[in-house]
Formats: structure tokens, C-alpha cells, sequence
């Protein structure tokens, strides 16, 4: 199960259980891990909603002895931001429609239409965690704003808020520096009347164009006239601000002039990398925000380029750690001749530069991107006795007023960079992309047949990749236990896990099982090569839903097994809740034909079940897996630990030995051994490697 899965947590209301695990299935299929509970009446729902933190509602509108209405009015009397979704199995009216989102429904939805329910859902857990996100952040702005109003009273540096030429705040230095006594006699007074009559042209000239053109900080060398007549030079520093939630100028005036120019300085060389001589990613950072800010409050447009060097890495190895430092130099140094400060290049990364073009649309910007490229391409490296060449995969995202977050924005332009080597003809990089939302098509059934032939291949010339990852028994075993985890390698360098092509429905049954015996043949091969040095080493291999109902199989395993020299439960076959939950009757003969055999089996991502413990009990396994979902809870609040461990205590009641993972820090394994988990597992413990390489005689430091 991939780490990135978040859980939701969601009530269901619904005729019958085969439609809540349809429900919960949809959307474990998609990538959450789901808690679901079943509604069983009016006053269970207001329990629930009193006891526990909910995601998400979907409800069928009139069932039994409870109406929808009903479930808006307590959600709205306990102030719980908690979408409900209808369900109907039949045609939605528009009256229907408009009736339910009257009554505060997030919107009436088709059961039968799964695509579509999926989609309303999504689109309903995105505008719930928008709104979270909302409110975490007006907390965090109300508290910047408490201790940089309290920064503001005892700054030593003169500084006030002035909105359409008029002050509407000043702090006591800035009084002191005008001759005021209180921020009220200032109040409502123009700027204007602070500047020397001979300077106040010149200034006005200033403000004028400062305020149209919305920069983000700018210095301006005026004469100042106090309350007391007296005239001096000063320098102001003008910025975009908000004060009491409006938009304003901010005004400051350094105290220590006799210092600004030894601290323009040290902020120079705080802001630039010491190897290149270019901006660092600090500053750039800082850079971007206000590139964003600019581009949602004045309609400003532009783009970030990301450039990240191709096969640097390869480069690395060839000229040595020192020699590498000279090629990013040249490098830098040749885009130097391209990019130019105003445009903020910078070096963000050992091989990656990114600079920011504003005021430019995306045919100057891929312009511009692509003369940085053939730039790099046509550099001649000097590096001892050789000449060094290389190339770069560009990426550019747009900045726009439709950008939120500049990390996101950046992020994309990553992205693009990345999905140079996807391009025909740049496998290896060397070319230029404009980031563009990817929005889905027709060309699914494309990707699936390139896929399907991948995987096709991979099994024929023995392309697939396994990596295995140890599990850590809590209660002292010396027995050594992995797990085989499957990739299938991509030309870009990535790699595709199991999940993403076993889930895909396009895909035959019969490739799927092929590939599973791919798997337990080079599997069972390697055990086998691995005890004989001594090792007392079993393994965990996952099996997909097209395997549990191949009758076949439990034989072939066996043949496997005696073929690798295998002891018996030193190979242990898993299979996952929700395929456990819809092929009850073919996992039931297939663990009782490997039982026979003397072959262990393993339940995984147990507990998302609306009944986790009614398939268990049909089903003979030694081992479950519960779903990570619930180590990720850990540490967030109690009553999930609460819920963990009351399910590894029934587990150990039925006698089944229990697994956690995604174990990723100290605080987790020392819970968990309280709990009596038996065995952990994930990055805390070693992430997935290549072979069988844990040092288990070190695990009793974990």
C-alpha cells in the first residue's frame, strides 16, 4: 500500500451492505484508505458525530425510519462541517435536486453510475479539505498577526501603513521620528504633509508609479519635515502590505543609516549560493511569493523555468566530486549570459536552476527556455584532460492569477521537466515543456495496451524488479521475515509498483496471474539461494484477486516450492481485505488448499472493512497485516490508537499473528510493542532494497 493513501473517514446510510462495500470499495480502488461506519439509526448518527471526526456522509434519503433532513439538522445543530451526499437508484429531477440542496445536501448523485459518484465525492473531500485548510490558516494568520503587531510596537525602525496616501497606523518610533505623541493625531493625515516642500513633487511622482506598477520592495531617498519644521534626508522602504484586512503600503524607515549599506551587503551574500555565484533557493523562494502575489493582485503573468541537468549524476561518477563543482560553474556561468538577475536566476538543487520570467506570455517564455537549452547543449566543459558535454530537460509553469500556492507552481515546472523524457525523441531529456493540466481522455484504452505490452515483455525477458523489505517481530523471534514487493522499471527512470497495474480492471486476468507466478518462481529462487547460506529467512509474497480464483495454483505453488527446496511456512502468501470480502468463497478454498500443503497464508490491509472480522472467520490465514491507515493515526489523536488497539486484541483473541506497517519513527515501535503487535514493518525499519540485506542481528536497537 502506497504511503501517500489518505484514510477517510465516512458514515454510509444504505439499503444494504453489498451497496456500503461497493461504496467503500470504489473508493479504496481510487487510493483512500476508508474507515466506513454504517448508520443504524438517528441516534447512532448523532453518537457518531459526537464522538468522532467525520469526512464525509453519503446516504440514501429516505431509509427505514430515517430521513435525510433529519441527518442535515443535527449536523447543522452540532456546527459540524460535514458534507452529505444523497444516493438514488433512481432518475434525479431537477426538482429533487434543488429540493435536497435546499435542505443543505451537498448534492443528489446516481448509485448505479460509479464513475460519477466517485468524481462527486472527490470533488465534495477537496472543497471539505479547502475549507479545513482555510480555517488552520486564518488561525495561523491571526497569530502572526498578534506577535507582528507586537514586533511593530517595539521596533526600533520607524514604520507605518499608509492607504491612498493617508496614514492608518504608525508605530511609536515612527511618532517619535515626526514629533507626535499619539498614533491618533497621525491618523488620517496625508504622507504628503511629512515630505519637504522642494521634495514633495519628486515624491509624488514616485508614489504614483509605485502604486501602479504594485512592486514588491523599493527604496526612495526623500527630505522629511518633522512636526517641529526641522528638514533631514532619510531613506524610505516601500512595500505591499494589509492592515485590519486591507490592502495598503507599508512604510519603513531603517534606524542606523550609517549601516545600510554593510547590511545591502551581508543580505547580498546571504541570498546567493557560494559555489555558482547565482541566487540560492531561499531567495528565490522569497522571490516567487512575491511573483504570485503580484500575479493575483495585479493580473501580472509570467513563468518559472526549471532546469535540472541530465545524467549529472553519471557525470559525477565520471569526473569526481571536485570536478563536478567546475561543470555546475560553467554552467551557471552560461546561463548567465541568458538570464539575468531581474530574473531571479538562481540555483536551487546540486543540478538544478530555476529562474522567474515575468511580464511575458508562454510562447516568450518556451522562447526563452529553449535558448537556455540549446545554450547548455553547445558547452564545452574543460575538466582536466576532457571535455565534458551535457544537456538539460527544461520545464516551464505559468504564473498566473489563478495561482494560489508558489510552491505548486514550482512543483509544476518540475513536473514539466520531468515529462521531458516522456516526450518522443528525448527519452534522454534535452528538450524544453510547458506544464499543462493533465485532464482525462480517450486515450486510457492507449496507455492500457502500452502497459499490457510492458508487462508482456517484462515477464518474457525478465524485466520486472524485485525488492524486499524486512519485517521486525517485537517479540524476539530469530527468525528472519521479508516482504517481496514487485516494480516494473520505466524508461524515464521511474518505476511502476504492482498496485498501479493490478488495479487496472482493462488488464487481463491471465496476465495478472502470469505475472504472480513470475513473481513466486524468481522469488522461491532467491529463498532458496538465501537459506542455503545459512539463513533462516521466510517471505511474504502478495497475490492479486485474478490469482485467489486459479484453481491451479495452490498445486503449481507446491511444485515451486519442492523445485527452490523450500522448508514448509518458510514462503507465506498474502492477499489483501477488500479482495478477501468480494472472492469470500474462492479465498476460502484457496487458503484451505495451501493449508493442506502446509503453506501459511496472510490477510493485508486489514480493519476498512464495514465488518472486518466477518471474513476472517471463514477464511484460515496465520497472519494479518492491518491497513496502514492506522499507524498514520497514530500520533494524531487518541481515539485512534484507542481503535488500533482494540482490533490487534481481538486479533490476538483469534490466535492470528499481526502485523504493522508503515512504522516510521521510535515513538510508533514503542506503542506498538505496548499494544502486543508482533511484528512492524516500513521505513523506520529499512526501506525496500534489492536483496535480502537486513542486518537482523541489529534489530534489538530499533
Amino acid at each position: 500500500m502506497s504511503a501517500s493513501r489518505e484514510t477517510l473517514h465516512l458514515l454510509l446510510l444504505t439499503e444494504s451492505q453489498n451497496d456500503a462495500e461497493s461504496i467503500v470499495s470504489l473508493l479504496r480502488n481510487s487510493g483512500s484508505a476508508t474507515r466506513a461506519h454504517p448508520i443504524t439509526s438517528v441516534a447512532d448518527f448523532v453518537q457518531q458525530l459526537q464522538d468522532k471526526s467525520w469526512d464525509l456522509v453519503i446516504a440514501e434519503p429516505h431509509l427505514d425510519d430515517i430521513e435525510y433532513p433529519e441527518l442535515l439538522r443535527h449536523i447543522q445543530r452540532l456546527n459540524k462541517d460535514l458534507p452529505l451526499i444523497l444516493i438514488t437508484r433512481d432518475d434525479i429531477d431537477p426538482m429533487s435536486m434543488e429540493a435536497a440542496l435546499k435542505q443543505g445536501a451537498a448534492t443528489l448523485a446516481p448509485l448505479e453510475e460509479s464513475s460519477l459518484l466517485l468524481r462527486v465525492i472527490q470533488r465534495e473531500l477537496k472543497h471539505l479539505n479547502e475549507r479545513r485548510a482555510k480555517r488552520t490558516l486564518e488561525v495561523k494568520l491571526r497569530d502572526a498577526e498578534k506577535r507582528c503587531q507586537g514586533l511593530l510596537e517595539s521596533s526600533k525602525d520607524a514604520v507605518a501603513y499608509i492607504h491612498d496616501g493617508m496614514h492608518i497606523y504608525a508605530n511609536q518610533a515612527y511618532l517619535d521620528l515626526f514629533g507626535y505623541d499619539s498614533a491618533e493625531d497621525l491618523e488620517g493625515m496625508p504622507i504628503m504633509d511629512m515630505i519637504d516642500a522642494a521634495a514633495q513633487a519628486d515624491f509624488k511622482t514616485f508614489l504614483k508609479n509605485y502604486t501602479q506598477e504594485g512592486q514588491a520592495a523599493v527604496e526612495h531617498n526623500t527630505m522629511i519635515v518633522n512636526g517641529e519644521g526641522e528638514t533631514s534626508s532619510l531613506k524610505m522602504v516601500f512595500s505591499n502590505a494589509s492592515y485590519a484586512e486591507e490592502r495598503c503600503t507599508q512604510v519603513v524607515i531603517r534606524n542606523r543609516q550609517d549601516q545600510s549599506e554593510f547590511e545591502a551587503k551581508l543580505a547580498d551574500i546571504q541570498s546567493r549560493d557560494l559555489l555558482t555565484g547565482l541566487f540560492n533557493k531561499p531567495y528565490f523562494t522569497e522571490r516567487l511569493e512575491l511573483a504570485v502575489d503580484r500575479a493575483i493582485l495585479n493580473n501580472a503573468k509570467g513563468a518559472v523555468l526549471y532546469m535540472n541537468l541530465d545524467g549529472f549524476g553519471k557525470v559525477k561518477s565520471q569526473v569526481g566530486i571536485a570536478h563536478a563543482d567546475t561543470v555546475i560553474s560553467d554552467v551557471a556561468h552560461c546561463l548567465q549570459h541568458i538570464l539575468s538577475d531581474q530574473q531571479h536566476l538562481a540555483r536551487v538543487g546540486e543540478d538544478i536552476f530555476c529562474a522567474i520570467l515575468m511580464d511575458c506570455d508562454d510562447k516568450q517564455a518556451q522562447t526563452i527556455a529553449e535558448t537556455a537549452r540549446k545554450h547548455i547543449e553547445a558547452l564545452l566543459i574543460e575538466v582536466g584532460q576532457r571535455t565534458i558535454t551535457l544537456t538539460a530537460s527544461i520545464g516551464l509553469a505559468l504564473i498566473t492569477d489563478s495561482c494560489s500556492n508558489p510552491m505548486d507552481v514550482l512543483l509544476q515546472a518540475q513536473k514539466a521537466s520531468d515529462d521531458v523524457r516522456k516526450q518522443e525523441g528525448h527519452e534522454r531529456g534535452n528538450g524544453i515543456n510547458l506544464f499543462t493540466p493533465v485532464i482525462e481522455s480517450d486515450t486510457s484504452q492507449d496507455a492500457t495496451a502500452d502497459l499490457k505490452q510492458q508487462l508482456i515483455d517484462a515477464i518474457r525477458h525478465n524485466r520486472f524488479q524485485l525488492l524486499f523489505q524486512p519485517l521486525i517481530n517485537l517479540r524476539g523471534e530469530d527468525t528472519e521475515h521479508y516482504e517481496t514487493l514487485l516494480r516494473l522499471p520505466q524508461q524515464n527512470g521511474d518505476d511502476l509498483s504492482a498496485g498501479h497495474f493490478f488495479s487496472n480492471t482493462e488488464l487481463p486476468d491471465e496476465l495478472k496471474r502470469k505475472i504472480d507466478r513470475w513473481v513466486i518462481l524468481h522469488t522461491t529462487k532467491l529463498l532458496g539461494e538465501h537459506r542455503m547460506h545459512g539463513n533462516n529467512t521466510r517471505v511474504f509474497i502478495n497475490l492479486c484477486a485474478a490469482s485467489l480464483s486459479d484453481e491451479t495454483l495452490p498445486g503449481w505453488i507446491g511444485v515451486a516450492i519442492n523445485a527452490a527446496k523450500l522448508p514448509k511456512g518458510s514462503v507465506i502468501f498474502q492477499f489483501n481485505e477488500e479482495d478477501a470480502g468480494r472472492m469470500l468463497k474462492q479465498c476460502q478454498q484457496f487458503t484451505h488448499a495451501l493449508l493442506e500443503r502446509g503453506i501459511p497464508t496472510a490477510m493485508s490491509r486489514f480493519g476498512c472493512a464495514l465488518k472486518p472480522f466477518q471474513a476472517l472467520k471463514h477464511l484460515e490465514v496465520d497472519y494479518v497485516k492491518v491497513d496502514g491507515s492506522f499507524t498514520r493515526e497514530l500520533g494524531q489523536n487518541p481515539e485512534a490508537q484507542k481503535h488500533l488497539k482494540t482490533l490487534l486484541q481481538q486479533l490476538h483473541e483469534e490466535e492470528k499473528i499481526t502485523i504493522v506497517p508503515l512504522v516510521e519513527n521510535a515513538s510508533a515501535v514503542s506503542t506498538l510493542w505496548q499494544m502486543g503487535a508482533h511484528f512492524i514493518q516500513g521505513y523506520y525499519v529499512q526501506a525496500p532494497q534489492a536483496g535480502m540485506v537486513f542486518d537482523f542481528a541489529d534489530e534489538a536497537e530499533l
